[in-house]
């Protein structure tokens, strides 16, 4: 008998237990969501513990530590919906003015499938485990786990060979940092840069069902010939030559078995880490690790898509015509799906090899000029272009013309873009600060008023840091001049920035081809010649600015003498114009003020009914209209004030 009333009691217990912990969560969540402002998990746990700790505290002293009294629970809700927003409106104050602003949204976890997250957060952790491992052996770490005869090597070669063990999205990072010689060591870039091409294959025993699976049957039957060894093995994919049924001579490219989860896990990783940079670091706001990660991650995981990369290819084709200087293949769109793409086979080699480079003779300089011709006509007249023009995949065909492959990553540029292209490229050639700033300003985003003098001033000193020698810019100031752009909380579209990752890369394969070239100053003599099909003719420059500006010039002499009749009669108005940021800043001034008006008048005069003698006409037993009336205000109060503290916090200006 006495071991059942204890279960039924343990049992009760722990039912009372429960309920209390799924109130708790639930009271926590409203109160959190009146604040107005979302938070993480750890946040808000953090909050609900210091919020319902003190309401039982307070509830308990207000019924004499009666456990049992019938007014417990309501009294612990009351306090504790106001407790647990003054507690995550103090972590918020507590923190590092000007952190919550920008870093607010980048760490929230949301977890719709709970299970799901926490796999997935333990695939991150072992894949972090995965890459120590491989850094110790590689010798970056503690031990070197028996490998000395490696620690011999290199740094760029020793960090290569890491990169292409880890795979996916390591050897794409690889490739980018290949592309920053001012941030990353000349020797270990030019180590780096061989992750274009010879990355370590996957054997034909892994890769031949994937191609039967894409094809719906078996390699023969599409194809006449096949040869299994890889031309060339990339992050993504593999390239292999074949022969179709018809007799013309493919390059097949074959996406690797399971890339794609082996990618998503490691784009979590790095994921956590970038928004952790931009959360707790004063590099990371300024960069925005976590939106530079996330336009990363978007881009890569286009790439995974070879129709996208089929049509881009068909698409450039068509534009450039059959008369181009710049070969790209033919696309057999029939054969290609999300994972499998077979394009035309082009006889030659790629820029990357430089001793055939060195022992065809062909004449360097005017296939560097042919190269940068087509990019400049991508550009600027056609407003698509080749993302990652890097040596790989660049071809010097048989016949001493040029091919372009791969074209996985591309850009569009609409025609204001392009126009402020031509301003950018003309200011840092003539060093006119106020037409690249007159350029940059015709696209850009700006986040806040900037003085044309000090933005002048910071591009005036960029252009002194990346002057060579001869005179000439250095093209990576394309790429620090986003970097500088951001300082002052001016943002470029997108494709201009990938446009200025991808003048750097070609900025790199035209040396190779030909290392005499200047890329900015070969732009711009291409883009003023006169000859045939000039990309920028001065003179029609002028005559369009001309042309465009007649109407206006027309109506000058009118708009003039209206201007001054009015003015004579008195009647000349001046209209402010004002932007949509100054109206929400105005807006939410006003809302926010009159928030904590009406908080605390609703704080008053509840304070004032509490603390009447009179309670009021009766509503139950001992409990009168006024004690109700001011319990409820003094709640509605407490929450209209701390959500306007809460907002301030955010604000990053306390």
């Amino acid at each position: 008998m006495t071991a059942a009333l204890v279960a039924t009691s343990f049992g009760g217990f722990l039912l009372r237990v429960v309920l209390a912990v799924t109130l708790a969560a639930v009271i926590t969540v409203i109160s959190l969501r009146l604040l107005g402002v979302r938070r993480g998990w750890t946040k808000a746990l953090v909050a609900g513990l210091l919020g319902w700790g003190t309401a039982w505290l307070l509830a308990l002293s207000l019924v004499h530590w009666d456990w049992g009294s019938d007014g417990l629970a309501l009294h612990v809700i009351a306090i504790g919906i106001p407790a647990t927003m003054a507690a995550a409106v103090t972590l918020d104050l507590m923190a590092r003015p000007g952190t919550l602003s920008t870093g607010e949204r980048s760490g929230l976890f949301t977890t719709p499938r709970p299970f799901r997250a926490v796999r997935r957060r333990i695939d991150v952790l072992l894949r972090y485990r995965e890459l120590l491992r491989l850094a110790r052996r590689e010798g970056f770490g503690p031990a070197s786990a028996g490998r000395a005869q490696q620690l011999d090597a290199p740094t760029g070669v020793r960090l290569r060979h890491l990169l292409e063990e880890a795979g996916g999205v390591s050897v794409k990072l690889g490739q980018i940092a290949a592309t920053r010689v001012d941030l990353v060591p000349p020797d270990i870039a030019a180590e780096l840069a061989l992750l274009q091409n010879q990355v370590r294959a996957e054997p034909t025993e892994r890769m031949r069902p994937v191609i039967e699976t894409e094809l719906g049957g078996p390699v023969e039957e599409a194809f006449a010939a096949f040869e299994w060894e890889p031309l060339a093995a990339a992050s993504i994919g593999q390239t292999y030559r074949a022969r179709l049924r018809s007799g013309e001579a493919v390059v097949v490219k074959v996406q690797r078995p399971d890339i794609e989860e082996i990618m998503e896990r490691d784009l979590a990783a790095l994921g956590l880490v970038a928004n952790l940079v931009q959360r707790r670091t004063a590099f990371g706001q300024s960069v925005r690790s976590g939106e530079v990660l996330t336009q990363f991650a978007r881009s890569l995981r286009a790439e995974l898509d070879f129709r996208r990369e089929a049509e881009a290819t068909s698409e450039m084709r068509a534009l450039l015509g059959p008369d181009t200087e710049v070969r790209v293949p033919q696309v057999y769109s029939e054969l290609c799906t999300r994972r499998l793409m077979v394009i035309e086979e082009l006889e030659g080699f790629t820029a990357a090899d430089s001793a055939r480079l060195a022992e065809s003779g062909i004449d360097r300089q005017l296939l560097a000029e042919r190269l940068l011709h087509s990019m400049l006509d991508q550009v600027l007249r056609i407003g698509v272009f080749h993302a990652d023009p890097h040596p790989g995949n660049v071809f010097i065909l048989s016949d001493g013309s040029l091919g372009l492959i791969d074209f996985g990553a591309v850009g569009r540029l609409d025609p204001i873009q392009q126009r402020a292209v031509i301003d950018i490229m003309l200011a840092l050639v003539q060093r006119d600060v106020s037409l690249l700033r007159e350029g940059i300003e015709q696209v850009a985003e700006m986040a806040e008023t900037v003085a044309p003098e000090r933005l002048e001033r910071a591009f005036a000193r960029l252009m002194a840091e990346h002057m060579r020698a001869t005179g000439a810019v250095d093209p990576s100031i394309l790429q620090d001049l986003v970097a500088t752009l951001s300082e002052f909380g001016i943002r470029l579209p997108g494709d201009l920035v990938i446009l200025s990752r991808a003048l750097v890369t070609l900025d790199g394969t035209l040396r190779i081809i030909s290392p005499r070239i200047s890329l900015v100053e070969a732009a711009t003599a291409q883009m003023a010649k006169s000859d045939e099909a000039p990309i920028l003719d001065r003179d029609e420059m002028v005559k369009a600015e001309l042309a465009s500006m007649l109407p206006h010039l027309r109506r000058l002499p009118d708009r003039v003498d209206r201007m001054l009749m009015l003015a004579g009669r008195g009647d000349l108005r001046i209209r402010t114009i004002v932007d949509e940021d100054s109206r929400r800043i105005v807006r939410t001034l006003v809302n926010r003020s009159l928030l904590a008006i009406v908080g605390a008048v609703f704080l008053v005069v509840s304070a004032i009914m509490l603390v009447a003698t009179d309670n009021g006409p009766p509503v139950a037993s001992r409990v009168g209209l006024f004690e109700v009336l001011g319990y409820g205000g003094l709640l509605a109060g407490s929450v209209l004030c701390l959500r306007v503290v809460a907002g301030v916090a955010r604000d990053g200006t306390v």
